[in-house]
């Protein structure tokens, strides 16, 4: 699991909607003893863990679901993808 938390690990880099830099990326958690998620947005880090957090995948999902669909309804389609 040391990958896990090597130079080489995937991340993903964005931007969020108030120009604030954000990575996510896989690493492996000693105190817990699994990989975990981890969320660096404007210099705050979070550990996220999909078996620990119950529903966090569903309800991430659901959130950003209904949000978008809320979009389409006010005439404010999605730009990804343009």
């Amino acid at each position: 699991m040391i990958a896990f938390n090597s130079a080489t690990t995937v991340t993903a880099d964005f931007t969020d909607v108030d120009g604030r830099a954000v990575t996510i990326r896989p690493v492996y958690d000693n105190g817990l003893g699994r990989v975990v998620v981890e969320l660096a947005v404007y210099g705050s880090t979070v550990r996220l863990s999909n078996g620990i957090i119950p529903k966090f995948s569903d309800t991430v999902v659901q959130a950003a679901l209904l949000g978008e669909i809320t979009n389409l309804a006010d005439g404010n389609p999605s730009t990804a993808g343009e």
